[in-house]
């Protein structure tokens, strides 16, 4: 494929046009996008139109997938495929995950290892709402003053699924049964420790890893130096719109990023009946680490 890639941030976004996702990738036009996409953690491919099955065929080109914990929300012609939505059946039921990623965190940092690559599909769109938030944390990394890199560089975090476990975040009305759910992943979850400093597996580069939605602490210090340092670099995280993009969907949008050196959040903004619809897929990543430059 001749396909084109274009800057659309200097937060990292590019666009791809003249590019069917349908089509098996050729090695040349892999290597070429895994290229373009260490250069631009962000990649948006534009006017897609991929059923189920054919965007789970692409994501496997790109590495193992992750298998979906919550089956009750993946979709019935592929088990690979979590349905992200605010639909209803008739008899009041949820279609999808309403609440997915409403703070900001980085997918499934969580785990022991975390999940490399999301990718998200727009099958439908609300007629307002629904953007998606990134902040490179590459870049934040950088700008880090010197004072606030000597007390994290080597340092671990613990990060935990549980909402009910974080002050920093509130748990939806809007998701039936999420509080019920939060509240026993409390014990059945065990805490998670990441480096807050997270060496990228490709490019070498140093980020930040750690979000207002997982991180919970830092290992080894008590909760009353952990806690505003925590603050502190969020506020940095935060603090310059340079390193923020602010994704608009439109139908048939394939989007998807890098969990190593991002954060991002699902910015709302709509309500039922007006109803968003996403399929994401995940590509499985690896154990986090630290490596000094």
């Amino acid at each position: 494929m001749s396909f084109t890639v274009k800057e659309i941030s200097p937060a990292g976004a590019a666009e791809i046009t003249n590019f069917d996702g349908r089509v098996r990738i050729n090695d040349e036009d892999m290597a070429r996008l895994r290229d373009v996409f260490q250069a631009s953690p962000i990649l948006c491919i534009r006017d897609q139109t991929l059923t189920p099955t054919e965007q789970a065929n692409f994501s496997r080109q790109w590495g193992p997938l992750e298998k979906q914990d919550r089956s009750t929300f993946c979709h019935p012609d592929d088990a690979d495929i979590l349905i992200l939505s605010n639909e209803r059946r008739a008899d009041g039921s949820q279609v999808g995950i309403v609440d997915a990623g409403d703070f900001w965190h980085s997918d499934s940092s969580h785990l022991e290892e975390p999940c490399g690559i999301t990718m998200l599909f727009a099958v439908k769109n609300p007629d307002k709402g629904g953007d998606t938030h990134f902040i490179n944390l590459y870049q934040a990394y950088d700008a880090l003053p010197e004072s606030l890199k000597a007390r994290i560089v080597g340092r671990n975090a613990v990060h935990h699924i549980s909402k009910t476990l974080n002050p920093r975040v509130t748990v939806s009305s809007e998701r039936l049964g999420a509080a019920e759910y939060y509240k026993s992943q409390e014990k059945a979850k065990k805490p998670i420790s990441q480096p807050m400093v997270r060496t990228h597996p490709v490019t070498g580069r140093q980020a930040l890893y750690i979000s207002p939605r997982f991180t919970i602490g830092i290992e080894g210090m008590d909760d009353a130096e952990a806690q505003p340092l925590l603050d502190d670099l969020f506020r940095h995280m935060f603090s310059n719109t340079a390193w923020q993009y602010t994704h608009k969907w439109k139908d048939g949008d394939l989007v998807f990023w890098d969990n190593a050196c991002l954060n991002h959040m699902a910015g709302g903004g709509y309500e039922y009946p007006d109803t968003r619809r996403m399929h994401r897929t995940t590509i499985a990543g690896q154990k986090a680490f630290y490596r000094a430059s």
